[in-house]
């Protein structure tokens, strides 16, 4: 797939899967913007990447912060030609009876209050040029329910119709002078980096073996597993998808196992 000549925000794109991200547009001819909240990722993500990526502080879920997001992308570019919104945190594990309730309102507000900020911008913009589309990186914990994460679960399941809701109302143009936005997700199981750098995973064995637990294929996604699928459904390749949730987790919402 080439992206020569387009533009492309990656939020999210410091490190983990949006990092990996950045760098496969980047290699296969894309200029990309990055957002994050923490500059020293941010600064240290731009300088490997080299010229064709910018980072932009910003915290997703203030919308004076976005909002100067794009006002950066129109003033050197004026257009958008794709979105990918790798946003996520993630908490304790407690049981809904135990809900400790600000951490599980801060869960909602980063992933699913962060993307809709964004998305909202994204869409005004990447409605003026054709063939864009828009990609959340959402959770196969948004897929089936899973004890004792009923925050991570439910905000993600909450994106995962965000996603579908977008995706009916950019289906179309709605108006000559703009152009429809495919918008779609992927759900990745457990993947390597980023939440799984290696030091969480040998400090937590048992956190870690309960992960790779609930995939039928018992391993870990490398990064690059979940960036094929994403730049898939970026690319025009998936021209005739939208509002698609795609599963990229190793069986886990196949069933139980």
């Amino acid at each position: 797939m080439k992206f020569e000549g387009k533009v492309a925000l990656v939020a999210g794109g410091t490190r983990g899967i949006g990092l990996n991200v950045t760098q496969a547009l980047i290699a296969a001819g894309a200029t990309c913007y990055i957002t994050g909240r923490t500059a020293e990722d941010g600064k240290a993500a731009q300088k490997a990447l080299g010229e064709k990526c910018v980072f932009l502080q910003c915290d997703a879920t203030d919308e004076d912060d976005v909002a100067a997001v794009f006002e950066t992308i129109r003033a050197r570019h004026a257009h958008l030609n794709f979105a990918v919104n790798c946003l996520g945190v993630t908490g304790k594990h407690k049981a809904v009876r135990d809900v400790d309730v600000p951490a599980w309102q801060h869960m909602l507000t980063v992933n699913l209050m962060g993307p809709l900020i964004l998305m909202r911008d994204e869409i005004k913009m990447m409605e003026c040029t054709p063939e864009s589309s828009i990609v959340n990186v959402s959770s196969c914990a948004g897929l089936m329910g899973t004890a004792t994460q009923s925050a991570y679960s439910s905000s993600k399941a909450a994106l995962n119709m965000l996603t579908q809701v977008a995706a009916l109302e950019c289906a179309t143009a709605d108006n000559d002078e703009h152009y429809p936005v495919r918008v779609n997700a992927v759900c990745p199981g457990p993947t390597l980096g980023g939440m799984n750098s290696e030091e969480r995973l040998r400090a937590n064995p048992e956190s870690t073996k309960r992960k790779l637990q609930i995939t039928a294929m018992k391993r870990f996604a490398q990064p690059d597993e979940i960036t094929s699928s994403i730049l898939f459904l970026l690319s025009d390749s998936s021209s005739y998808m939208t509002g698609t949730i795609l599963p990229v987790d190793g069986g886990f919402s196949t069933g139980k196992f």
